[in-house]
């Protein structure tokens, strides 16, 4: 992390991945407390993952579509 962060002010966002919740990886994160900003963030949370918002307005574009978008069924 401070190869990363040489002045200390870097922020990692824990999303609590399995991966970053191992034990070794617990360890590694209290070691290296002053090197960076650990920033807890709730594990599956759509409202602050910004790829929901993005689908949601994709979703809401192709049902205002006027004629309507075809899907595979239309074609069978």
């Amino acid at each position: 992390m401070v190869f990363v962060f040489p002045t200390g002010n870097g922020i990692f966002q824990q999303d609590y991945a399995p991966c970053h919740k191992a034990r070794i990886v617990l360890e590694w994160f209290e070691e290296h407390t002053d090197e960076f900003h650990l920033m807890s963030w709730q594990p599956n949370s759509p409202d602050l993952n910004l790829m929901e918002h993005i689908w949601d307005v994709m979703e809401r574009q192709l049902r205002a579509q006027t004629p309507p978008c075809p899907n595979i069924s239309n074609f069978a």
